[in-house]
């Protein structure tokens, strides 16, 4: 979990527009059931991003909402095989 959300300390710019940006991209399809749980998603994947030195919000919302769409199908998957 990125730091600035377990203490409440306000987070980097690049790192809140960033997930505004996949957060409205999922709250326009229709595709959040779990808003804490999508949000923590992102925010760890865009946190983990940045420390790896991608700065550019655009690029992070993008990668953020590809990473989390697969971990979705992934998971999609995983529960039909145990159904």
């Amino acid at each position: 979990m990125p730091e600035c959300f377990k203490y409440g300390t306000p987070a980097s710019p690049a790192l809140e527009t960033a997930l505004q940006i996949a957060l409205h991209y999922f709250e326009r399809a229709g595709e959040i059931d779990d808003y804490a749980g999508i949000r923590q998603f992102l925010a760890d994947t865009i946190d983990l991003m940045m420390k790896q030195g991608q700065y550019n919000k655009l690029v992070l919302a993008n990668r953020a909402i590809s990473v989390y769409e697969k971990h979705r199908s992934e998971r999609t998957i995983e529960l039909t095989l145990v159904s």
